[in-house]
């Protein structure tokens, strides 16, 4: 039990040392990370739908 009970102090102790950003930074972190994730899903999307379209030329030259 007191194996544990070391192990939380030094925990708490790793903890209150961190250097926590505030919350503009955080905002404009999220921010970014959301913007970034749907220009890549959109450039994702765009490149699905190209090799659709690809995929579904090249079947119809081979089966006519």
């Amino acid at each position: 039990m007191e194996k544990i009970k070391n192990f939380l102090r030094g925990v708490k102790q790793e903890v209150d040392r961190v250097a926590w950003p505030d919350r503009k930074l955080v905002t404009k972190a999220t921010i970014s990370v959301i913007i970034f994730s749907l220009l890549i899903g959109v450039y994702l999307w765009l490149l699905d739908v190209g090799f659709t379209r690809m995929i579904h030329l090249l079947l119809s030259l081979r089966g006519s």
